[in-house]
């Protein structure tokens, strides 16, 4: 029972302390004289407090995290701050308090150490505390924080009492996003490097027929030759609308080469940043992430995409297996002709060529996203294969995307 409510240490340092004042209470008594008396009443004080600290209940305690931000993006500080509250005022001479990070934010984060969310307090006769800090430079990912120590003592370390409070908050860190980006999507119309606001755009250059004008038709749409000829309003028609949607496929497999996961972030940030770019060209986006399992995000358009995009970016992890594209055709049956399909993928296998084949005789425009460091004879001899489809192959260099023409001779090795 004693045990269980001051701990093993304490119990241990409680008989010390009972046993040093028999002690000094013994020798006292026996000694006579000024000194041991002065030693006695000496220890007392120190002996009240032990035992005040070792009966003190921490429960007295109240402890409140406040994060400042709950969403970041990678690479901002997060900031939190522990309010500590009491009701009575016994005077503590330290008190230790611990906020845990989690294990996945301690294993991704370059720098952190569980020291860096441990502060110590001269709590004294005060009712109230405040502890701060700051995590730099916070890396993309979902993060839980649950517990909060707090230790406290005897001066001597005789006396030890701790305990933990459950604060169940969370942090959500998005991927770097890119502003800047200068990739565009091609423009299936007009074959140069723009794009409508509009989902589907007609090629007004490609006029099928004419037919009786219906109202709702557009006054540019009007054939005036042929609506003088037949003296009646005659609109023209014309090919098929160009699709302006964009799908962007990220592959999730575990990459042994890419242990340390950099290549890995690279293209989570780069599949985020392409999201945003696309969205705010004003193209419908959808996303499809590959991996143990696969997450399908269905086109949509603005916040509602970008909202579920970025979500799934921040926790997705590297973990599919060998054949990362397993129950890809399932999801494929939903990309729409002239779509744009983006593969944003760390490597390039045989798999994938055949897929991207299959896509591209369907219609869809086809790009590849390629982090990469190097490429070895077979993975640049895939690329030169994609490119003869017509599929454009982008290689990251430092953040930067490139075209294939511009950086394989460097990427390339014997």
């Amino acid at each position: 029972m004693i045990r269980r409510l001051f701990g093993s240490r304490s119990t241990l340092g409680l008989a010390w302390l009972f046993l040093l004042f028999v002690s000094a209470f013994a020798y006292a008594m026996f000694q006579g004289g000024f000194v041991s008396w002065f030693l006695f009443y000496s220890y007392v004080p120190l002996f009240l407090y032990s035992l005040a600290i070792a009966f003190y209940s921490l429960r007295d305690f109240h402890i409140t995290r406040r994060i400042e931000k709950h969403e970041l993006n990678a690479g901002e500080p997060l900031t939190v701050t522990i309010d500590i509250e009491r009701r009575f005022p016994l005077p503590l001479f330290y008190l230790v308090v611990e906020d845990h990070a989690p294990e996945n934010m301690l294993k991704r984060h370059r720098t952190l150490r569980r020291e860096s969310t441990k502060a110590l307090l001269a709590l004294g006769f005060g009712r109230r505390a405040s502890v701060a800090y700051t995590i730099d430079d916070m890396p993309r990912g979902e993060y839980r924080l649950n517990a909060v120590t707090i230790k406290t003592g005897d001066i001597f370390g005789f006396v030890q009492r701790t305990k933990t409070f459950q604060i169940e908050q969370s942090v959500l860190v998005y991927p770097k996003i890119d502003p800047m980006m200068s990739w565009l999507p091609p423009d299936h119309a007009f074959g140069g490097r723009r794009r409508s606001h509009q989902l589907l755009e007609y090629d007004l250059t490609a006029i099928s027929s004419v037919r009786e004008y219906i109202p709702g038709d557009r006054l540019s749409w009007l054939d005036w030759k042929a609506t003088a000829r037949t003296n009646q309003l005659v609109t023209k028609q014309f090919e098929n609308p160009v699709n302006q949607d964009i799908i962007i496929v990220l592959d999730r497999t575990a990459d042994r080469e890419d242990e340390s996961g950099t290549r890995f972030e690279i293209a989570v940030a780069l599949s985020a940043s392409l999201a945003d770019k696309a969205l705010r060209i004003g193209s419908a986006v959808g996303f499809l992430s590959l991996g143990r399992d696969a997450i399908w995000i269905a086109l949509r358009h603005q916040a509602e995409a970008r909202w579920a995009i970025l979500h799934h970016l921040a926790s997705c992890e590297p973990d599919g297996g060998a054949d990362g594209f397993y129950g890809f055709d399932k999801y494929a049956n939903q990309f729409y002709y002239q779509s744009t399909v983006i593969f944003v993928t760390t490597r390039v296998t045989e798999r994938m060529v055949l897929i991207i084949y299959d896509l591209a005789n369907r219609g869809l425009a086809i790009e590849l996203v390629l982090v990469a460091d190097v490429l070895d004879q077979s993975v640049f001899g895939r690329v030169k294969q994609l490119e003869a489809m017509g599929v454009v192959v982008h290689v990251d260099r430092g953040g930067r995307l490139e075209t294939l023409d511009r950086a394989g001779d460097s990427l390339a090795t014997s």
